[in-house]
């Protein structure tokens, strides 16, 4: 979805007064709330035996109310899910152990990108430019805003929560903004890029030290490699034909980048972030989107329309498939195996997955979707 085209269909007035009543409250950004540190996560250990079709359960749902979902994070800890409704201006914070909605941030001006940390950060659109909002996810109050200068692509947050990666696009500059939390000072992480390219999609290594980001150019994509320390790429990889949502193992050797190739279709492509090269192409056929990893990194789930496309990141292969109620928006992967799969008409539907050795019978509940309960919101 553009942004020219979400500025020219909402003028975005609410978001402009999110950030001026925070900017009259708080003179340092994001001090308000006191930071919890979490450690990385350690490395993981190679899998001896490559997955095969995991088990997966239906385990359950919830409608909102504010239609379709732009996009879905997990908190650290599973136990809260955001969702981002773009059309209705509005974050739903959801209680995951029932699947029900407590708190709603409303006001929040077109929100499209959302990460969390110790709180929630949401891409939200103004007149000119846009902002990051930062939401409280336990009472839904958004109490911060930070004005970014253009236009928001995507978001990421380092593992520690202490720095907040904005994915800038101008008219003449695409680049990396990177916002220090507790003083909300931003650091720049040039890009190189002709006029016109932009960065689709930022994810943060498991240890933090590195950030990867999709370059879209009108000549085809780029994987860039960039050093959160010294805030400089260190390598690229040139993306065949186009480069969509990207995914790193936690140990941050391997990632993952969906595109289109022109023989094979939609594709996932496999790179080898010490050699930044590719050393596989998976074939999904379809038109996939977005791109996540669940189970410690055991397996990463494409959505491809109306199907989930499951692949086993040791083998590189489809493991299997999961077919949905209808066409998807967005996927979030907690950390407990579940797995959250929203649709064009609000619903938010909850997969237990996991692996194929968990249990003897393998219990593929997709098509039941459509029966499952609806938790009143």
């Amino acid at each position: 979805m553009a942004n020219t085209a979400r500025h020219n269909e909402v003028s975005g007035t609410a978001g402009v007064a999110v950030a001026e009543r925070v900017a009259a409250a708080h003179s340092l950004w994001l001090s308000t709330l006191p930071t919890i540190r979490r450690a990385p996560s350690a490395e993981l250990v190679p899998l001896a035996e490559p997955i095969t079709a995991p088990v997966v359960t239906a385990a359950g749902a919830v409608t909102p109310g504010h239609g379709p979902v732009s996009d879905m994070a997990v908190s650290p800890d599973g136990r809260r899910l955001v969702a981002a409704h773009y059309g209705a201006d509005a974050v739903s914070i959801i209680d995951t152990a029932t699947m029900s909605v407590t708190a709603t941030a409303s006001g929040v001006a077109e929100p499209y990108a959302v990460v969390v940390a110790d709180r929630a950060y949401v891409s939200a659109a103004q007149t000119e430019d846009e902002s990051v909002v930062a939401i409280d996810t336990a009472t839904g109050v958004p109490f911060a805003a930070k004005n970014i200068d253009s236009s928001a692509r995507a978001l990421a947050v380092s593992p520690v929560g202490d720095v907040l990666y904005v994915a800038r696009t101008g008219d003449e500059l695409a680049d990396i903004a990177a916002i220090d939390i507790e003083s909300g000072v931003i650091g720049v992480i040039a890009i190189p890029a002709a006029p016109g390219a932009s960065v689709e999609a930022l994810r943060v290594s498991a240890d933090g030290a590195r950030l990867f980001a999709a370059l879209s150019t009108a000549t085809g994509g780029t994987l860039l490699i960039i050093d959160t320390r010294s805030r400089a790429v260190e390598r690229s990889v040139a993306i065949p034909g186009s480069i969509g949502d990207i995914a790193a193992m936690p140990n941050g050797r391997k990632a993952f980048a969906t595109g289109w190739d022109a023989e094979l279709g939609g594709v996932v492509n496999v790179i080898d972030v010490a050699a930044a090269r590719i050393t596989d192409t998976i074939g999904i056929g379809g038109m996939p989107t977005q791109l996540v990893l669940g189970r410690g990194g055991e397996l990463a789930y494409v959505v491809d329309r109306d199907q989930i496309v499951v692949l086993c990141t040791t083998a590189n292969e489809i493991v299997d498939t999961i077919a949905a109620r209808g066409e998807l928006s967005c996927l979030a992967a907690g950390p407990d195996g579940r797995l959250y799969a929203a649709d064009f008409s609000g619903v938010i539907s909850v997969l237990q997955v996991g692996s194929a050795t968990d249990s003897a019978l393998r219990e593929l509940m997709s098509a039941e979707l459509p029966q499952l309960a609806v938790a009143a919101s």
